[in-house]
């Protein structure tokens, strides 16, 4: 962990803490003083590759040295391409706000250290209790509806509604974040098995053409 923590440093920035590991990204607490005022953020380190064992695997299935690069590139262009998409939805009061994002090329040319800074929020799973209230599920379901509203806009289908992926703002504002497996389609339906699979549509499971009805379930 300390390893990352070294790597997880945002210009201008002290790293406060180590918040939580997911699937692909670990996230820490960022200040930084201004003026008298304490400002803080979250970072998200992405590692590209994710370890060294990923890095051999790919060498071991026979790929050489540009076709791995290529491999890399083409993930770690995807994973910017979710902060564009989360820029793009940004600003509002339902989805998590991404600031900025840095790629770092490692020392040894092999991939990327991806920085993104986002807004500081708590995950939904440290703020609801197993049993929360009516007024929170109204609230929630509000809040949510107004997000999968602004990604219907954008014709985005995020594709990994989860708990872990809605938090909770300062204010009190329940928002949609990681849009790390979300498509972007136009005029035709998605059909890739792709989320959680205790929270994912019926259609999606069997591997049929879905839509943004999928978000809503």
């Amino acid at each position: 962990m300390e390893a990352f923590e070294n790597r997880a440093v945002w210009p201008g920035w002290e790293t406060v803490r180590f918040i939580g590991r997911g699937s692909y990204g670990i996230v820490y607490e960022i200040r930084r003083e201004v003026l008298g005022a304490t400002e803080r953020a979250a970072l998200k380190l992405i590692p590209i590759p994710q370890s060294e064992q990923e890095l051999e695997a790919l060498f071991a299935l026979g790929y050489d040295w540009d076709a791995v690069t290529a491999i890399l590139r083409s993930r770690m262009e995807s994973i910017v391409g979710e902060y564009s998409l989360m820029r793009s939805l940004g600003g509002t009061a339902n989805i998590v706000n991404c600031d900025d994002y840095l790629c770092i090329p490692h020392a040894d040319g092999t991939g990327w250290d991806i920085l993104i800074k986002m807004e500081l929020l708590t995950p939904l799973p440290q703020v609801v209790e197993r049993c929360p209230s009516e007024a929170q599920v109204v609230q929630i379901a509000k809040d949510l509806c107004e997000a999968l509203k602004l990604c219907r806009r954008h014709n985005v289908i995020h594709r990994d509604i989860k708990p872990e992926n809605i938090f909770l703002s300062g204010n009190g504002a329940y928002k949609l974040g990681d849009f790390g497996v979300a498509t972007v389609v136009s005029g035709s339906a998605a059909r890739a098995v792709t989320g959680a699979y205790n929270y994912m549509a019926p259609e999606v499971y069997h591997d049929q053409p879905y839509s943004y009805p999928a978000d809503i379930y």
